[in-house]
């Protein structure tokens, strides 16, 4: 069809739709009207203009009674120029997603398609949507100062790089749709896409590269990356591993693909065959940690920063058993919490380091304790996305220690059977809350009810003393008074103050955007140290910022400072060791001497050069009552008695 009859074919239809179609017929509330097979997609895609045109083919089974029209979702931006079936143009007509819909309205919009002739119950047919249209969400800074949050975008196309995905409806689909996709995507010449499931083909031309990939079992939606990547890739056994990095950090693959493999081997023993074809690692234009089937694409920042380690490489890859292969069934969110049990968590079980293992069950305490004050705790079972650190210690430290507790509660043979059971039973499918109580409980040959019911079903935590749980094998709440000073107190404090050194510019330049950084966050009031305000500082918790250059505030602080600890213009003393020179820096926490309940921060560096790198992530070193940088690296950390 030449561009021009494809016009008038777009202005004819959309005129005859908009007169001919029928109110949608009503569906059952116990079933869909039709579902989703397959997805057969053409998407060419131009950087530059931030621009996409797609051809999708896609194969449609209508539900338990006769199908006259669909609707499908697609974003606002993309203009349909036509739909037909079998060669046979349709009249179809956009309209606004129903208030009660799960996709996002502000994005997304129905288009709705009249069948030249009614579709049988139960039967399959095919529609071909050309659609076009720009993609332009430019990712935005997280809203988290210490909540590890990706950069916020529904989807963009750009010079930088392209990331589109269901939360983008970049192509036709409905609600809950579990199919099949094979894409074939051309981007410009010197452009590489990542794709899910195998890689079927590759070629570049002169006019661009055209890259086909086929996801051949069931998942939950499509999402494509592309960028000016260099490809490196290793096999482990039939699974192909590969890098999509960009030139500054091609160095960085072997490393990635080394730890891939480590990884895969260890949790396919656990867990069974690795259910993709292949498995990638992708550099990301923004900050990410996302998981998809077969891929996991990272920020530039984390790939810079070795993201190697079981919770961050590690967590992505289990993600390809559980929440890429198993899905959630729309309910409850059971797989975050069972992925950071096994990554996060399991993986030091596995190499033998019982105290580190130790360690991170004292931290989902502690995470839980910080962030889930009792008047604002709720189920497991009704967590669905982490969008605050309150959701993040329920739905992934408190849930991963749940099936902690469940695995001593059946025993390591019974609970590892039924997560291998899970995947093989529910693999390209859906399962919630009740099918893993039932699973487990087969699997163990006993009733499970009282411990879901409890854990799963109820907030709060066990009431237990620390000295009868040492080794915190049990979900408990830590009382707040009981934990360490750290600077996530003064984070989850309902009154907070920083107070900035006042002075040279070259003394308070390195504080000034964290200050006003911190200043947007709710109940945190900003002074400089030349205000007089002891009264204030006593009845808060102080992050101060600058150190001695803080003056008054200073020497009221370092009253409540723990024996042996010195902080000095030159230097300090933490931790038992003295540390001087120019590209040394330090955050210490401490009890506030006015009120122990509420804790003081000290953060400076012994030169702007020392403070400028900590600062900008300060927030990401939390958990430790004294941390130690060299040229923005921790050196040390540790905890007051």
């Amino acid at each position: 069809m030449t561009a021009l009859r494809a016009l008038a074919a777009f202005v004819l239809l959309q005129s005859l739709g908009c007169a001919a179609l029928s109110p949608s017929i009503p569906t059952k509330p116990d079933a869909p009207a039709f579902s989703l097979l397959r997805h057969d997609i053409q998407v060419t895609i131009d950087p530059a203009s931030h621009r996409m045109r797609g051809l999708d083919r896609v194969t449609i089974k209508a539900g338990d009674w006769e199908l006259r029209e669909i609707a499908v979702t697609l974003n606002q931006s993309l203009v349909v120029a036509w739909v037909s079936r079998e060669g046979t143009l349709l009249p179809f007509s956009p309209r606004p997603l129903p208030p009660s819909s799960e996709p996002d309205a502000r994005r997304a919009h129905q288009i709705v398609v009249r069948l030249d002739r009614p579709a049988a119950a139960g039967g399959t047919f095919a529609l071909d949507f050309d659609y076009a249209g720009e993609i332009n969400d430019p990712p935005k800074e997280p809203r988290h100062l210490r909540f590890v949050t990706p950069s916020e975008t529904s989807g963009h196309i750009g010079p930088e790089g392209v990331y589109i995905g269901p939360e983008t409806y970049w192509y036709p689909d409905a609600p809950d749709s579990l199919a099949t996709y094979r894409v074939t995507v051309t981007t410009p010449t010197d452009w590489e896409t990542i794709g899910q499931g195998a890689l079927i083909a590759r070629e570049a031309a002169p006019s661009g590269t055209r890259t086909i990939w086929e996801a051949s079992a069931s998942t939950e939606g499509l999402t494509l990356a592309a960028g000016r990547f260099v490809v490196a890739t290793r096999k482990s056994g039939p699974t192909e591993i590969a890098t999509y990095f960009y030139p500054e950090e091609a160095a960085l693959a072997d490393e990635y693909l080394k730890a891939a493999v480590a990884y895969l081997d260890a949790y396919s023993a656990i867990l069974g065959p690795y259910p993709f074809p292949r498995f990638s690692i992708g550099e990301n234009f923004f900050a990410s940690g996302l998981g998809m089937p077969s891929y996991t694409l990272l920020g530039a920042g984390s790939i810079r920063r070795h993201y190697i380690q079981p919770y961050a490489l590690g967590h992505e890859i289990v993600h390809s058993w559980i929440g890429n292969h198993v899905f959630n069934d729309g309910g409850g969110n059971w797989v975050e919490g069972l992925t950071t049990y096994l990554a996060n968590y399991y993986w030091h079980e596995l190499k033998g380091d019982r105290q580190k293992a130790r360690e991170e069950r004292r931290m989902m305490l502690l995470s839980y304790a910080l962030y889930v004050p009792p008047d604002q705790d709720y189920p497991v079972a009704q967590f669905k996305r982490k969008s605050d650190p309150r959701d993040n210690a329920i739905g992934y430290n408190k849930t991963a220690m749940v099936f902690h507790m469940l695995r001593r509660e059946i025993g390591d043979e019974r609970f590892f059977a039924a997560l291998r059971t899970l995947v093989s039973e529910y693999g390209g499918r859906r399962a919630g809350w009740k099918e893993l109580e039932a699973l487990f409980g087969r699997v163990a040959g006993r009733d499970l009810r009282s411990f879901f019911a409890r854990w799963i079903e109820q907030p709060g935590a066990a009431d237990v003393a620390a000295d009868a749980d040492p080794d915190f094998h049990l979900f408990r709440r830590m009382p707040r008074g009981d934990l360490p000073a750290m600077l996530n107190l003064f984070v989850t404090d309902t009154t907070r103050l920083v107070v900035m050194p006042a002075g040279e510019r070259k003394v308070v330049a390195p504080y000034e955007e964290l200050a006003e950084r911190v200043s947007k966050q709710d109940s945190v009031a900003v002074q400089t140290a030349d205000r007089p305000s002891q009264h204030e500082w006593g009845k808060a918790s102080v992050l101060l910022l600058g150190g001695p250059a803080a003056g008054a505030a200073f020497e009221w602080a370092k009253r409540g400072l723990p024996p042996g600890v010195e902080l000095r213009p030159d230097g300090f003393r933490v931790g038992g060791k003295e540390y001087r020179g120019a590209d040394k820096a330090v955050l210490v926490s401490f009890r506030n001497p006015d009120d122990p309940s509420r804790v003081v921060s000290v953060f400076y560096g012994l030169s702007q050069a020392a403070a400028q790198p900590v600062s900008r992530l300060l927030f990401f070193y939390g958990w430790n009552s004294y941390v130690v940088f060299e040229n923005g690296k921790v050196v040390a950390h540790g905890d007051e008695p």
